[in-house]
C-alpha cells in the first residue's frame, strides 16, 4: 500500500496485479494435457485396428484433416 497526502488527507492506494494471477491460471491449465510421442507406425497400426484391413480406408484416415490437426503433420500416401 502506498500513502499519499493531499490537502491534509491520507489516501491509501492498493494496486491489484491481474497479470500474475492470469499467468498462473494459464500455466496450470496445460498440466493436465501430456505430450505423447507416437511414431508413424503406431498411427498406421492404430488405423488398421480401427478401420480394418482395407488399405485405402487406412490411408484416408491417416491423411485426413482431423489427423493433421491432431498430430500437427500432414501425412501423404503415394501409391
Amino acid at each position: 500500500m502506498a500513502k499519499t497526502t493531499q490537502r491534509g488527507q491520507v489516501i491509501r492506494r492498493k494496486a491489484r496485479q491481474v497479470k500474475v494471477t492470469t499467468a498462473r491460471a494459464v500455466k496450470g491449465a496445460g498440466r493436465s494435457a501430456r505430450q505423447v510421442q507416437v511414431t508413424l507406425g503406431d498411427l498406421i497400426a492404430a488405423a488398421f485396428d480401427t478401420v480394418g484391413g482395407e488399405v485405402k480406408k487406412v490411408a484416408q484416415v491417416v491423411s485426413s484433416k482431423d489427423m493433421t490437426l491432431a498430430t500437427g503433420k500432414h501425412i501423404v500416401f503415394v501409391g
